[in-house]
């Protein structure tokens, strides 16, 4: 969808407080959201989707984080993210190859998602060295709060408690 900054800014609003209730009635609390898919993509790739975003959650009623890709772009995303006020956790993904660019290799590109074995070598790369090898061999810096595993790759959620093991060392 091609929307409008208000358009997005409205329909995250929506969302999170639809999300942030249903999780209250469950007797949870929601701390943060995470785009999807296109819209998660689109927000990496485009800043003025990333602003609408950003927008909407810093006007939201509390404090919430945003969840955005690690990449080495992070601090300017911190800084966008420090003048609405809002704060962000970074994520990095266990079963995905990375462009050199520190973006996710397209999926319809070979090597996209990784084996099993090649996720937990990116997994172990990364907490132990704070580091990714990209699709062509460069290494690259990520500052990651949290772990993404995608659940419509099997052999990423059965690789689950093995990578839990290598990350509790």
């Amino acid at each position: 969808m091609n929307c409008s900054a208000d358009e997005i800014k409205a329909l995250v609003t929506y969302q999170v407080a639809a999300l942030d209730g249903m999780a209250a009635s469950q007797g949870l609390e929601l701390n943060y959201a995470k785009p999807h898919g296109a819209l998660y993509n689109d927000m990496m790739a485009k800043s003025q989707v990333r602003h609408a975003i950003m927008d909407a959650m810093a006007a939201y009623h509390r404090p919430l984080r945003l969840m955005l890709q690690a990449t080495p772009q992070a601090e300017i995303h911190r800084v966008e993210a420090a003048e609405r006020g809002l704060e962000l956790y970074f994520e990095a993904f266990a079963d995905r190859c990375y462009d050199d660019d520190g973006g996710l290799l397209a999926r319809s590109k070979a090597g996209a998602v990784l084996s099993r074995e090649k996720m937990l070598a990116q997994v172990q790369q990364l907490n132990e060295q704070g580091t990714i090898t990209t699709v062509s061999g460069q290494t690259l810096t990520l500052q990651a709060d949290t772990l993404c595993v995608h659940g419509d790759n099997l052999e990423g959620v059965q690789a689950i408690e093995a990578i839990r093991a290598l990350i509790s060392v």
